[in-house]
């Protein structure tokens, strides 16, 4: 009986109850799968075995703007090539706001053919990441940087044999959270 009148009583009371995550929206966390922060880097054919390149996002475009974001992770990167196998291949990537400052990102290193099949951060030690440059990633996007530069510095033991065939491919997969 007093286990009945107790449910009684609390459950008459809910109405006159107030929950802020119920009455305020910007209470309520929201997890945001970004779209990939993607940059590709031709290799043009000739006698150098270097490479190098830039690429420029605006995180702006991977999600919703009228989110607040709190907070960012890096899930995955991944690294690819296309085009016929160039031996054995290193480099390094690079992120950056645009402001002058950038940090290693990751490295990578193996058979140029091994990463026809993207290689992830995940299941692949042909890629190492850094962690400095993951915060430097993360907080950009928190911080809605208006840039995120991705620039590649590498190197290959064949040179290309003709331009436009090779390509290194890079993808950084990024979370976020924030409320409206």
């Amino acid at each position: 009986m007093k286990t009945s009148l107790l449910a009684l009583f609390v459950v008459s009371m809910l109405p006159l109850m107030s929950f802020d995550c119920i009455n305020d929206p910007h209470s309520i966390t929201i997890s945001l799968n970004l779209k990939p922060f993607n940059a590709t880097y031709p290799l043009n054919n000739g006698s150098s075995k270097t490479y190098a390149g830039a690429d420029t996002i605006n995180p702006g475009t991977l999600y919703d703007q009228s989110y607040t974001l709190t907070g960012a992770t890096v899930y995955d990167i991944q690294v690819s090539t296309k085009g016929p196998d160039l031996g054995l291949g290193s480099g390094v990537v690079y992120v950056g706001t645009g402001f002058g400052s950038e940090d290693t990102l990751f490295t990578y290193n193996g058979r140029w053919s091994l990463f026809n099949t993207p290689q992830s951060l995940l299941t692949s030690t042909l890629i190492t990441k850094n962690a400095k440059g993951v915060k430097t990633l993360t907080d950009a996007v928190v911080n809605k940087s208006p840039q995120i530069t991705l620039r590649v510095s590498g190197t290959i033991s064949t040179p290309p044999p003709a331009q436009n065939l090779d390509f290194l491919i890079v993808s950084a997969y990024v979370q976020a959270y924030g409320h409206l």
